[in-house]
């Protein structure tokens, strides 16, 4: 979430306080929007301490590349 502050100083001259209410109020938004059940992963997103492919079955094991269906996305994005 540190990260996502900084580039908003950065890129759109706000200051740390309004780019940390501007975080706030956009995690506020998408918690509210999503399922019980996910909304509590948003913050570990932003934190970089979720990953994502674990919703999709995904894993360490690469010897089944195509099933993910990250890996189809990323597959569909790549054309």
């Amino acid at each position: 979430m540190k990260e996502l502050i900084k580039e908003l100083v950065e890129k759109t001259g706000l200051s740390e306080e309004m780019a940390e209410k501007a975080v706030a109020t956009m995690m506020s938004f998408v918690k509210n929007k999503l399922p019980e059940g996910m909304s509590g992963q948003v913050e570990n997103i932003l934190n970089g301490d979720f990953d994502l492919s674990s919703l999709f079955g995904g894993g360490d094991d690469k010897s089944d590349s195509g099933s993910n269906p990250l890996d189809a996305l990323k597959g569909f994005l790549d054309k």
